[in-house]
Formats: C-alpha cells, structure tokens, sequence
C-alpha cells in the first residue's frame, strides 16, 4: 500500500468515526438540558442545569469538535488530492472554504467546552444580583459562536466546499453528488437566513447539522469500498 492509498484509508476512516462521534455529542448536549429545545433561543437556560449538566454538555462540545471537524481534515485534504486535476483553481478555493470551516467550527466547539463549565458552576454559587452579570456574559460568548462563527461563517464556508465537493463529483458518484450539493445548498441558505434575520431560512442550517454527519459517513464508506486511483 503507498501513501495516497494509506491516507485515502485513514481519511475514511476518520470521516467513518466521526459519525459515532456526532450522535454522541448531540445525545450529550441534548441529555445536559434535558432536550428542551427552548434553549436555542434562551441560552441563558443552560447555566441553570448544575454541575451534572455542566459536565455533559462540556464533553458534548468535546465531541462535536472531535466530529464535526478535525476528522474532516484529513477528509479535505484527500478530496483536494483527487480532485485538483480538474480544476486546480477552483478545487484550491472549495478546498480552502472547507478548512476554513473545519477551522472556525472546531474553535467555537473549543470556546464553549472551556467557558461552560466555570460559568455554570459560577451561576449556581452566584447571589441573585450577580447572575444577570452572568447571564449576560453567557450570551454574548454564546451568540459569538453560535449566532456568528458557526451560524454565519462556518455554515457559508461549508456550503461552498459540499456544494463545490458535489458538483465535481456529478460524473462519477452522482447520488453522493447529489447529497452534497442538496447539504451545500441547505448550508448556504441558512448562513443567509441568519445574515437576514429570517429564522424560516435560518432553520436551513439545522438540516446541514443533521445531514453534515451522514456525508461523512457516507464518503467514508465509499472511499473503502471504491478507492480511488490517484497517479
């Protein structure tokens, strides 16, 4: 076995793994707020879940770093490797979008597993006029991440590499090319949908956060049992 093939292997194998991964952090992030929903559009709700949902929640951002992104490096990496022969230039961009994403995203995962913690564990000692202050940090950090990192650049970033990813692999894997560029597309409208204010269109960006996980499943499965050829 040769490098291409050896890091083609371990490329699918980390996007593979990183599907395990992502149910984990949704179940874990879920499990720290008991799945109430309400928290998306209160994030104040989190700081009051204890020490026990401190620690969920934290290991949730943990895995949603470790699959969501950096097993998606090696990923970019090889699609950058098999496909820069047709089109250097615009396989360079998609490529430099997609490690944009994978970048910003694992960054923001970082921020909020080291600031949950302390910040709910401050709430919970907190007298009653302290916690505003608190509740206020709290959102800001989270609307940092969320409501600009992830919801704006992250997902406008990792559109552009899934929807470029699909459009040139239309010859050849057609129904995962299809599946890319459907995921690049409901990626792209949601980054809009949360630069317009326009929550309908934002909801977008959620369907790209169920969907992200089954791509990589997905190319993963499809790179071991068709590898490609690279010269």
């Amino acid at each position: 076995m040769n490098s291409h093939q050896s890091f083609q292997r371990f490329a699918a194998l980390a996007a593979i793994i990183s599907f395990p991964l992502a149910l984990g952090s949704i179940v874990l992030s879920g499990m720290a707020l008991d799945f109430n929903m309400e928290a998306s559009t209160n994030p104040a709700l989190l700081l009051s879940v204890g020490a026990d949902g401190a620690s969920l929640s934290r290991w949730g951002m943990i895995l949603d770093m470790f699959s969501y992104y950096l097993p998606l490096l090696p990923v970019a990496l090889f699609l950058w490797r098999w496909l820069r022969s047709r089109n250097p230039d615009w396989v360079l961009f998609y490529t430099s979008c997609g490690l944009g994403y994978i970048l910003i995203g694992a960054i923001g995962a970082a921020i909020l597993a080291a600031v949950h913690t302390p910040l709910i564990n401050a709430y919970a000692q907190a007298s009653v006029e302290q916690r505003p202050v608190l509740e206020t940090v709290f959102s800001a950090i989270w609307n940092m991440v969320y409501g600009g990192m992830w919801g704006i650049l992250e997902v406008l970033l990792a559109g552009i590499w899934f929807l470029g990813i699909g459009l040139l692999l239309r010859g050849e894997r057609r129904l995962f090319s299809i599946f890319s560029i459907i995921l690049g597309i409901s990626a792209l409208l949601g980054s809009l949908g949360v630069i317009l204010g326009i929550e309908a269109i934002a909801l977008l960006g959620a369907i790209y956060g169920l969907l992200a996980p089954i791509w990589a499943l997905w190319l993963g499965i499809d790179l071991l049992r068709k590898p490609v050829q690279i010269d």
